[in-house]
């Protein structure tokens, strides 16, 4: 993965790229190529190329510590990431705060940061995705996946996701 600063990208630190779309009524997903993972903008380019009958969405995991969400709107991009202090070491972190207008640095701290309410609409509310964010964080043994496995499950992708996200395991967690 490019570090903040730096241009070497490690496709290897990408544990998912999967952008979320909806198809005849139904939620559906298909990975997206690791590269991505180097820009956000690249990101975003990416799953803005999928269509949709309804909410574009796309997920990001990264050194299996923390995770983007972005989701279309028409022309406005939604940004979500699940822990800030990222952008001290990573790159696409640090463009996700720099879009989101937020500074980072040692001052910035930890937690989330972005539109806590980009899934609300779905089932899906901020206190319950700052809870998953805070479970990240502290509980080690958690793997990223099967975190957002579980929050795509309150949405009701979590068996697209995974199939997406891992498609050599299948499913995580029996979703």
């Amino acid at each position: 993965m490019a570090q903040a600063g730096q241009s070497s990208f490690d496709e290897a630190f990408v544990d998912f790229a999967v952008a979320v779309f909806q198809e005849d009524g139904c939620w559906a997903a298909a990975p997206l190529p690791p590269h991505v993972a180097e820009d956000l903008d690249l990101f975003i380019g990416a799953v803005r190329q999928q269509l949709s009958e309804g909410p574009t969405l796309g997920l990001l995991g990264l050194g299996d510590e923390y995770f983007i969400a972005v989701r279309l709107v028409g022309p406005e991009v939604r940004l979500f990431i699940s822990e800030r202090a990222a952008a001290e070491d990573d790159a696409v972190a640090e463009q996700v705060l720099a879009r989101l207008g937020a500074t980072h640095g040692r001052d910035l701290g930890q937690g989330p940061a972005g539109d806590e309410e980009i899934f609300a609409d779905l089932g899906l509310d901020s206190f319950e995705l700052r809870l998953a964010c805070e479970q990240l964080l502290d509980e080690r043994t958690l793997a990223l996946t099967e975190l957002v496995a579980h929050l795509a499950g309150r949405i009701g992708f979590a068996r697209q996701f995974t199939e997406s996200a891992r498609p050599e395991y299948g499913s995580v967690d029996g979703y």
